[in-house]
């Protein structure tokens, strides 16, 4: 069966672009011909002149300037100042991807027999370009199959309009199944979208930490002693957390992940050892701790408010380690509790939930 899959662009997220490497996979090996689609970023209309001297400052930047020759800076073509070549060139070499751009039509994306839309936050309208495109709205009354994999709102509210949400709730009936990746949208899509959705995991969950080792190659070393910081707009209360846990543990802090122009990039394949090898992993991402769970690392999840609680909180629920989440407002008195995590029964619930997913997968 040849399947087109809808996800969030794919952009600078290490997360984001693995739980869209993990679905493609998982159908792939399923026998599945997948492709995905990747929204090129809308391009601002800039004056010949200016565009000139933006890319000869890029030039400059990436010949001369010391330790940034993986930067690719001020191409106006992107969504950012900055694209980042080693997260492209894993998409390069390990998905298949149609180049789109929003909204999406029925003539550009043709010859496809299902679509499945997931999983991340496909479903939070200040995430996805032309939220109706996420609900299909562009395959009009074509007779394909229509699946929601894990999709996620990444909130436990209702953020769409009401003109909207009148728009893509008639688009939500027609899908054949919905699943969502958190318990508050199981409630989110009967009381919104008036559709039954069942519970799944993030696909990145479908895989095994052999799969990802497996990825990283020659990346990947033996387990060392340090802190793993993987942490997405960070303030000062993050920053005096991780100082208080490596006083108390006596191990240095090896930031990962992190995109700044003024330093490399770390590869997907990097970032993925990095959390293996880890002692602690300290995290406010959602996938930081899902990666912490399949590498069974102990790890402190700090709950990021303005990127969405509700993820975390079915994940670490399902996993039985909700006492491993942080509020962030409570850090200056958390006392981290540094025994190791035992995760025989938490592997035990993963694998509970990689079944159903591969179950519920397997029925397209």
């Amino acid at each position: 069966m040849r399947i087109c899959i809808l996800t969030q662009p794919l952009g600078a997220n290490y997360g984001g672009i693995l739980q869209a490497y993990a679905l493609q996979k998982v159908l792939r090996d399923m026998g599945h011909d997948v492709t995905t689609l990747r929204f090129r970023p809308a391009t601002p209309w800039v004056p010949t002149g200016v565009r000139k001297h933006l890319l000869t400052l890029r030039r400059f930047i990436s010949k001369y300037l010391k330790g940034n020759r993986d930067i690719v800076c001020c191409d106006p073509a992107r969504q950012t100042c900055f694209a980042y070549r080693e997260l492209d060139r894993f998409i390069e070499e390990h998905l298949r991807c149609q180049e789109v751009q929003a909204p999406l039509s029925a003539a550009a994306i043709c010859g496809f027999d299902a679509f499945v839309v997931g999983s991340d936050q496909v479903w939070r309208p200040a995430y996805s370009p032309c939220l109706p495109n996420f609900y299909l709205d562009f395959l009009g009354d074509a007779p394909v199959k229509r699946i929601a994999y894990a999709a996620s709102f990444g909130v436990d509210k209702w953020e769409t309009d009401e003109q909207t949400t009148a728009l893509i709730r008639p688009l939500a009936q027609r899908f054949d199944a919905v699943s969502v990746r958190e318990a508050s949208a199981v409630e989110l899509c009967r009381k919104h979208l008036g559709v039954d959705a069942r519970l799944m995991p993030d696909p990145t969950l479908l895989l095994q930490a052999a799969d990802y080792r497996a990825l990283c190659g020659t990346q990947q070393g033996p387990s060392e002693d340090y802190i793993a910081e993987y942490l997405l707009d960070k303030g000062e209360r993050e920053q005096r957390f991780i100082d208080r846990l490596s006083a108390q543990t006596g191990l240095p802090v090896r930031q990962i992940g992190q995109l700044d122009w003024a330093r490399s990039t770390d590869s997907l394949e990097s970032w993925i050892a990095a959390i293996a090898g880890a002692r602690y992993v300290v995290t406010n991402s959602f996938h930081g701790t899902v990666f912490s769970l399949l590498f069974e690392r102990s790890f402190f999840a700090i709950i990021n408010q303005a990127r969405g609680a509700s993820r975390f909180v079915s994940l670490l629920d399902a996993a039985g380690l909700r006492e491993r989440l942080i509020d962030g407002s409570e850090l200056q008195s958390y006392s981290p509790d540094l025994k190791d995590i035992d995760f025989k029964p938490v592997s035990q619930k993963i694998a509970a939930l990689r079944q159903a997913g591969l179950q519920f997968l397997s029925t397209i």
